[in-house]
């Protein structure tokens, strides 16, 4: 028999033998969590074909940006994509065309952009070594900035970075890369609920993998949740831990998952009525 789900909040596990009740919509991070050094492991993008036609569906929530999320939309075997921390999602149909909805106005888009532009100039000046985002152009309802993609700033200069962005109103997370700074009440958990309930979805009917704080609000609101071995260094510092932890760092911990669904699929499919 497969051994029963068993979700701990507050610790986290090695990945059990299997997963029962299988979930099939996996909601993944994109950074450090599909990648792994700046690129996606070739096992990382056959775990997602393997995926796909075992009939998961796969929809990345991520930190990164409106033009990253339409190149992977495009790219990738997915179907769907929740961007720049929930301010967007993509869809692609069956025709490969890709359309785009935002939860705010485009007005209101434009004025907050305004703010954050201000926030990140006074950002900059008071902390010279965090600079924007190369990919920043191509954002279109956020900032961010690179700790740790193009350079690399000190960790006690990111922290102190992110007691001062808690001051100034605005929500700011950070990732193994970046700090991503937005304003508006969404996150990636309200986006991926979102996205559900289009869909009368349940979140028991998902999973989440992640690496980062920036992934807390996944942790904390889905009941079954996997981080990548390198979110081990993060631990101490969060308040939602992920309920299993894979073995593989990156996107080779993605492939751990991913194999471990699909191992779980064809027992159970073998099992005796």
């Amino acid at each position: 028999m497969s051994e029963r789900l068993q979700i701990e909040r507050g610790a986290s596990n090695a990945l059990p033998a299997s997963l029962t009740p299988l979930p099939k919509i996996i909601f993944t991070d994109v950074d450090d969590t599909l990648t792994w050094h700046g690129r996606l492991p070739v096992d990382t993008f056959f775990a997602l074909h393997r995926l796909q036609e075992a009939g998961f569906t796969v929809v990345p929530v991520t930190g990164a940006s409106a033009g990253w999320c339409d190149c992977l939309i495009k790219t990738w075997p997915i179907q769907h994509v929740i961007g720049e921390n929930g301010a967007l999602g993509m869809q692609k149909n069956q025709q490969g065309v890709v359309s785009t909805r935002f939860v705010k106005s485009t007005e209101q888009v434009e004025t907050d952009l305004d703010r954050l532009k201000l926030l990140g100039s006074e950002l900059s000046k008071r902390f010279p070594q965090i600079r924007l985002t190369q990919d920043q152009p191509f954002r279109l309802t956020d900032i961010a900035f690179d700790i740790g993609q193009a350079v690399s700033v000190p960790e006690s200069i990111t922290r102190q970075a992110m007691q001062w962005l808690k001051t100034q109103n605005v929500h700011a997370r950070r990732s193994s890369i970046h700090i991503n700074v937005w304003l508006g009440v969404y996150s990636k958990s309200s986006a991926a609920m979102d996205w559900l309930n289009q869909r009368n979805l349940s979140k028991w009917q998902c999973l989440f993998i992640g690496d980062s704080p920036n992934d807390e609000s996944m942790f904390e609101h889905f009941p079954v949740t996997v981080g990548v071995a390198n979110i081990k260094r993060y631990l101490a510092d969060m308040e939602h831990a992920p309920t299993y932890i894979t073995g593989g760092e990156g996107g080779y911990g993605f492939v751990d998952l991913a194999d471990l669904l699909l191992k779980t699929q064809k027992n159970t499919a073998t099992e005796p009525v």
